[in-house]
């Protein structure tokens, strides 16, 4: 990741990591090392992470931040790219806002987690 493309996300995914009780240079760590995924728009951004759990591996959701409809035109590179790593399933935990936006994308709630499959 360059610096010019994090300072392009940063303004948008700052908030979503302070509720999370994040810390930037953490972030920034994981993203470098490929623990996590950096997805920049244009006037969005998202970050993932790829988990392996008992019942197979998901894509979470991690982050996400910017301009809402910039967010969701990221969201099918963001499918594919975790068909093509093998994830069942695609999470998300966050406001309730995103319950009603994702819903029609074929989300689904399951507690505080958003899911779907892929």
């Amino acid at each position: 990741m360059s610096p010019k493309t994090w300072a392009a996300c940063r303004d948008g995914l700052m908030p979503a990591l302070r509720t999370e009780d994040g810390d930037e240079a953490a972030l920034l760590a994981e993203i470098q090392s490929g623990r996590a995924q950096l997805w920049a728009g244009e006037g969005g951004a998202v970050v993932t992470q790829c988990v392996t759990a008992q019942d197979g591996r998901t894509l979470h959701i991690w982050l996400a931040g910017g301009e809402l409809a910039a967010v969701l035109a990221l969201r099918p590179g963001i499918e594919a790219w975790a068909r093509g790593l093998g994830c069942e399933a695609i999470t998300i935990e966050g406001r309730a806002g995103w319950a009603r936006v994702l819903r029609t994308h074929g989300y689904r709630s399951h507690g505080a987690v958003l899911r779907r499959s892929l």
